[in-house]
């Protein structure tokens, strides 16, 4: 592996000229061409630097279980099953 800190400033530019580019529009409407940064497809302005908020009880202030992804599901495949019963003894 490469130490970062051990790099000549030649090494560096060529590192970063080869790493992706962020892909958002600009103003103008053209690509933002900032370097991307690793593991993700936009540069740290364009929302590539944080993954977003934790999920589960590191985030904040949980009271109850009703808006975990688990229980949106099971309401989800709930009303799809009602859906389709109701619609079979309709006909």
């Amino acid at each position: 592996m490469v130490n970062p800190m051990n790099q000549t400033v030649v090494a560096q530019l060529e590192r970063l000229r080869a790493a992706p580019r962020c892909g958002a529009l600009n103003r103008a409407g053209g690509p933002c061409q900032c370097p991307a940064i690793s593991g993700r497809t936009r540069c740290r302005i364009h929302g590539g630097l944080s993954p977003g908020a934790p999920r589960g009880e590191g985030n904040g202030n949980f009271k109850n279980g009703y808006w975990t992804a688990e229980a949106v599901e099971e309401r989800r495949w709930t009303k799809e099953m009602v859906e389709l019963y109701t619609k079979v003894t309709d006909e």
